[in-house]
């Protein structure tokens, strides 16, 4: 089966910390083992905004095409599969998160803000519903984006494809189809992070800025083990 989903993905900014294995490890699925780079874990907060959103064999839908994420995402991988595990994906559009609840995927509905002025924006993320606040301030370095190098941290972080989530007992994976991540250094101001369950520190220790990229989701389909 094809794309199902068409998405540009706007301003992304990640921002990576390093966690600890063994808390990460305990909030996974026990189907899901924890990636690790040189030994240490990582955990990612990627706010970003969505454009051109529409189904295949669709076209672009008003009011239901553009709008923001913020999405907490870690690294696993089940045998020889790597993917990202997200913990909560927030957005601020009702009918994407109804839509992806119901095919098991954690989003949470956001009042959402982003600004952006000069070379720098402000993006702010508080949940409607429950706890859940992230702001951050950032400025792209000057300068071309460029591609990462295999073997690297960068390009582990970033060169990811799959996903994976449970719907009830069961594994379920779903491959993403991009092109390879073009990305530049990037100056944070964290001012408020969804980082007090995970143990992090304030800022991030690494930071990726991407400016656009277009992407193809597929639909989720069972691991068989």
């Amino acid at each position: 089966m094809g794309w199902i989903l068409k998405q540009t993905w706007e301003d992304l900014l990640f921002c990576h910390w390093e966690a600890a294995a063994e808390r990460l490890q305990e909030l996974l699925p026990a189907e899901l083992e924890l990636d690790l780079f040189d030994g240490k874990a990582w955990l990612t907060m990627l706010p970003f905004g969505v454009s051109h959103q529409r189904f295949r064999f669709l076209p672009e839908i008003p009011l239901l095409n553009r709008y923001l994420e913020l999405n907490v995402r870690t690294y696993v991988k089940v045998g020889n599969t790597s993917g990202v595990y997200f913990f909560t994906l927030d957005a601020n559009h009702l009918p994407s998160v109804l839509g992806a609840r119901a095919a098991s995927l954690p989003y949470c509905l956001a009042r959402m803000s982003f600004l952006k002025k000069a070379h720098k924006s402000v993006f702010y993320s508080k949940r409607v519903f429950g706890d859940g606040e992230f702001s951050v301030k950032y400025a792209a370095a000057g300068g071309p984006c460029i591609r990462t190098e295999p073997g690297t941290l960068d390009f582990w972080l970033l060169e990811r494809y799959s996903l994976f989530t449970k719907l009830g007992p069961f594994l379920l994976k779903g491959n993403i189809s991009h092109e390879s991540m073009k990305v530049s250094e990037a100056e944070v101001d964290v001012a408020t992070n969804l980082g007090t369950p995970f143990g992090l520190s304030k800022e991030p220790q690494l930071v990726h800025f991407c400016p656009r990229k277009e992407a193809f989701i597929f639909p989720l389909k069972m691991v068989r083990r």
